[in-house]
């Protein structure tokens, strides 16, 4: 089993597990207070959102991150998918609009090959030539073609086929204009359509410059209203949740719900002003919590979520960004890197692969889409199984042998400074077997333990410094009634599950 502990108040500290149900192709969730009570745990596992499908693998795959009542779970066999895009037809739908003096003018149309022709008199207004050619169009009696009127618009909506239109009026011939599914710039869009109406705005042929319009009337059908970003309707709206890390929610005392997050839709862009994260299609390894901002790493790349939204992975505008909008970094080496773990540190976050150490980091210390960059820091194998913990200033991760286990400390200094890294571990080489699988540190009580599921002893690394330098440094062990599952530490409380 994954085991995992919840620490939310005094009387509120929960030891959970991850475990195979037998006879199902699925895992569990079972949660127990530190005084005993068992716990409720609901799986939602409503027909859209069933979430007891994300349980599935052993230990090794899943890893737990709790903010507040929250623990977001991430399963590394699952690979990231966005939702299917949407199926869009282009050019079915087509918008003619009047512009300059409607007085004695001649208005074409020409729709699917059929010419339309109207003469405006003295007394012509906007509302009797829109009126003349709406109905002049719906004469036509083109099957699955219909035409709505507004205050200076048509819009006609074909739900058969494309539309073939042109159209002229005025002396100058640009007194009534057409266009279907994109505009040159935003002065050509009308004043009243129907509320959601999309349509490209191209600018330039810079996919830069390119950005999509979405009408928001004021009373949600129709009519007036203004004119907003919006999303390409040909893309993707955002993540698959049933593939995102899920989340295991505190709902009460003694109370949890593990169900699907709802993630935030990407609102506005393409796939080129305002792309998925880097994660999709690939898998996640673990999650994080720094700045304000929830984080994933997969593969060699670090996604953290916009500041304070927590679950939006997408930018707020296609045509800026801002330094609240996501981060999303690759890590720079010449060697092939899987990022498997991410640590806050003062100096900024300090990423995890099996064979090298990255800080992520900004010259003034707030990471922004922008300022945010990422080097290498040291060159040490790493167990990638054993997550690295701080123990008060000084990371401690593992690497291991055939038959023993060496353990580091790294402590980080300045921005271009390398790190301190120290083998804590030498004067007992040898002595910490290779099979330990679960690392935990206590900075309170300065010490660091190890276990495995498969033996009796917890093995500890305890200092005691003066504010100088460390004037003790000790190796020692427990033996425990069984074998030991699970280790915790809350400040002065030390918790073991041990099996026997």
């Amino acid at each position: 089993s994954k085991w995992f502990y919840i620490a939310r108040t005094k009387d509120e500290r929960y030891i959970g597990c991850i475990k195979p149900k037998p006879n199902s192709g699925y895992g569990d969730i079972d949660i127990w207070n530190v005084d005993g009570t068992v716990c409720t745990v609901t799986l939602d596992t409503s027909t859209s959102v069933n979430a007891e499908n994300y349980l599935t693998g052993s230990r090794l795959n899943y890893e737990v991150l709790t903010v507040q009542d929250t623990s977001i779970i991430t399963n590394n066999l699952f690979t990231v998918a966005k939702q299917a895009d949407p199926t869009f037809n282009a050019n079915r739908k087509a918008t003619l609009v009047l512009s300059g003096s409607p007085v004695s003018n001649v208005y074409t149309v020409v729709v699917d090959g059929n010419t339309i022709t109207h003469s405006s008199n003295a007394s012509g207004t906007y509302d009797s030539i829109l009126s003349a050619l709406k109905t002049a169009i719906d004469n036509l009696g083109i099957s699955g073609l219909t035409t709505t009127k507004y205050r200076e618009a048509l819009h006609l909506a074909d739900s058969n086929s494309t539309i073939s239109i042109s159209a002229t009026g005025g002396q100058a011939g640009d007194s009534l204009y057409v266009f279907q599914d994109q505009v040159d710039n935003v002065t050509q869009l009308p004043q009243q359509t129907f509320n959601g109406h999309v349509v490209k705005i191209m600018n330039t042929t810079a996919n830069e410059d390119t950005y999509f319009a979405k009408f928001v009337a004021d009373n949600g059908t129709s009519g007036p209203g203004h004119w907003a970003e919006g999303l390409d309707p040909s893309k993707s709206v955002g993540l698959d949740g049933s593939t995102m890390p899920h989340e295991l929610v505190n709902t009460a005392e003694n109370q949890f719900t593990f169900r699907q997050v709802s993630w935030t839709a990407r609102a506005v862009g393409d796939d080129n002003t305002n792309s998925h994260p880097s994660f999709v299609g690939k898998k996640i390894q673990a999650g994080f919590f720094y700045n304000n901002r929830l984080g994933f790493c997969s593969d060699d790349n670090v996604s953290m979520s916009q500041s304070q939204e927590f679950f939006n992975f997408y930018h707020t505008s296609a045509q800026t960004i801002t330094d609240a909008d996501p981060i999303d970094l690759s890590v720079s080496t010449i060697r092939p890197a899987t990022i498997v773990s991410i640590l806050p540190t003062t100096q900024g976050l300090l990423l995890f692969s099996k064979d090298q150490q990255f800080m992520m980091s900004s010259a003034d210390g707030v990471l922004t889409p922008t300022a945010t960059n990422v080097r290498v820091i040291a060159s040490y194998d790493m167990d990638t199984d054993i997550t690295p913990v701080d123990m008060g200033g000084i990371i401690q991760f593992v690497s291991k042998t055939p038959s023993y286990t060496r353990i580091f400390g790294m402590q980080t200094f300045g921005q271009n400074e390398n790190p301190k890294i120290l083998d804590v571990g030498r004067v007992v080489n040898e002595w910490v077997p290779a099979t330990v699988d679960t690392m935990i540190a206590s900075p309170q009580n300065k010490f660091l333990a190890m276990s495995d599921q498969s033996s009796r002893y917890v093995y500890f690394f305890r200092t005691y410094n003066d504010g100088k330098e460390n004037l003790v440094e000790a190796w020692f062990n427990w033996q425990l009634p069984g074998t030991v599952q699970s280790i915790a530490v809350d400040s002065d409380d030390f918790f073991a599950v041990t099996k026997q």
